[in-house]
């Protein structure tokens, strides 16, 4: 499985880069009960849906950056 995140998607997790993929879940679905922006929920949403979708092997083989 080839998933490739949009550069949004990508800040987001990065924001949220921790131990693995599960951490990383988590602590966006916390997130989210802190959230009052629209687009950033439904981002937040969609990211958690890709990465539980995705292995921990696969998750580890992403190439994530923060872009500028």
């Amino acid at each position: 499985m080839k998933t490739r995140f949009t550069v949004e998607e990508s800040n987001l997790i990065c924001i949220f880069a921790g131990e693995g993929r599960s951490e990383i879940i988590e602590d966006m679905e916390r997130a989210l009960l802190y959230l009052d922006d629209p687009y950033l929920e439904e981002l937040s949403h969609r990211v958690i849906g890709r990465l539980q979708d995705m292995t921990d092997d696969e998750f580890t083989q992403l190439e994530l950056t923060e872009a500028e």
